[in-house]
């Protein structure tokens, strides 16, 4: 499905045009006295531990202290922190809980485990285990968060949709959106299977001949595995999101403003406001004459080693891959998101069906004469540095800041 949940279609574009998108961060849920911080996470991950590890059948590992005294730890904290003295996490990891999960000491862990069949089996029980429990908490949390519905003295126009990156569904119970103009890109607290979590630094498949090799290959396969199930797929998302936007008749020349509500634009999610920024600009000359991101192929074995490399450095020995294995992981990762893309565009075509001539001909749209305007909620003077800095790296000028959620969107209130 591409739909995380299915949507009533039409082919007719809804009427009036859509002329402004509206992105929902965690920032709004928490201006509406919703307690979604991590903070909140982490509280409830402490109290619910024990009760998660009994539902999922999983038993602490019990571990020697530095001071000599006998402790217990789940595989969370032996995998994300130092399984030598696998204590508490502490409050960056769960501050950061999202880019924490990509910050796994790959050197300790092996030499943790050891490289013995037996040990390698350990290592990867530990591993599934750390990823069992974390989701399981983070679903658990996420469906305790209640909202009760009342009128938040705002009223969106018909010509808006809404991006929403959190799982609760505030916009429906306090603001009368209707749920055919918003997605959920990362799922929906309902559907416990929708949910998305994690960073966005290892889209690429697990390298296939690091298991094969064995030994303390197949402990770094181990690692290669797990992060990238838990990395977001910023790009299949970006497939779903542009299969809603289509079902909406959102045009991207006609796209005048983008309200950015509560969202921290934080590096996990930069690719969505970098999608989202290129396709709401003027084209230019430059951008025309772009050439193709597809870069040349080596020979297989060239490219092999070079992956494997890749692996081996940046994730073995904490970022320190040469150029030339980053080009062969980028050579690798193209190719399997043009299969991946090619699906969402099978799949939509067919939700979609055949359209007549005569339907294609109707769609007319002038090119677009000015960038869209940005409006942008911040909370602090580091947050408002921090999105200065992020629109000047995407090259966008055209933008508005605002101290509050209530500044950003005063034109609604009722």
């Amino acid at each position: 499905m591409i739909f995380r949940k299915k949507k009533k279609l039409t082919k007719k574009l809804p009427t009036p045009t859509i002329d402004t998108i509206i992105i929902i961060g965690n920032g709004f849920d928490r201006w509406q006295g919703l307690n979604t911080s991590y903070a909140d996470f982490q509280t409830y991950y402490h109290e619910h531990l024990n009760e998660i590890l009994k539902k999922l059948h999983i038993r602490k590992r019990k571990y020697i202290s530095s001071d000599g005294t006998v402790k217990e730890c789940s595989d969370v904290e032996l995998i994300y922190g130092d399984p030598f003295d696998p204590g508490e996490l502490d409050n960056e990891f769960w501050n950061n809980f999202e880019s924490s999960l990509a910050d796994i000491d790959t050197e300790r862990i092996n030499l943790f485990f050891g490289k013995e069949r037996r040990n390698l089996k350990d290592m990867r029980r530990s591993i599934r285990n750390a990823k069992r429990i974390l989701t399981e908490a983070f679903c658990g949390w996420i469906a305790t968060i209640s909202i009760t519905e009342e009128d938040a003295g705002y009223c969106f126009g018909d010509n808006c949709v809404f991006i929403n990156f959190n799982y609760t569904d505030t916009l429906q119970k306090r603001f009368g959106v209707n749920e055919m103009r918003e997605i959920h890109i990362h799922g929906e607290a309902t559907d416990k299977k929708s949910i998305v979590f994690g960073h966005n630094r290892h889209p690429q498949e697990p390298e296939p001949m690091l298991a094969k090799i064995g030994g303390r290959f197949f402990g770094l396969h181990l690692v290669d595995k797990i992060l990238y199930e838990t990395d977001k797929h910023c790009q299949n998302n970006i497939q779903i999101l542009c299969c809603f936007l289509a079902m909406n008749g959102v045009m991207c020349e006609e796209i005048k403003n983008i309200y950015v509500l509560g969202q921290s634009m934080s590096p996990v999610d930069i690719e969505y406001f970098d999608f989202l920024m290129r396709s709401s600009k003027v084209p230019s000359v430059d951008n025309a004459e772009e050439k193709s991101n597809v870069l040349e192929t080596g020979d297989e074995l060239y490219e092999l080693t070079q992956r494997m490399q890749f692996v081996i450095n940046e994730i073995g020995y904490h970022n320190t891959a040469s150029e030339s294995a980053k080009d062969a992981m980028e050579r690798r990762l193209q190719r399997e998101q043009c299969v991946r893309n090619e699906r969402y565009r099978k799949e939509f075509l067919k939700m979609l069906g055949k359209p007549t001539k005569k339907e294609l001909d109707s769609v007319k749209v002038a090119p677009r004469t000015e960038d869209a305007r940005w409006h942008i909620s911040y909370f602090g003077d580091m947050d408002k540095k921090w999105k200065e800095i992020v629109m000047k790296e995407l090259g966008c000028s055209n933008y508005e800041l605002y101290p509050s959620i209530d500044d950003c969107i005063s034109k609604w209130k009722k």
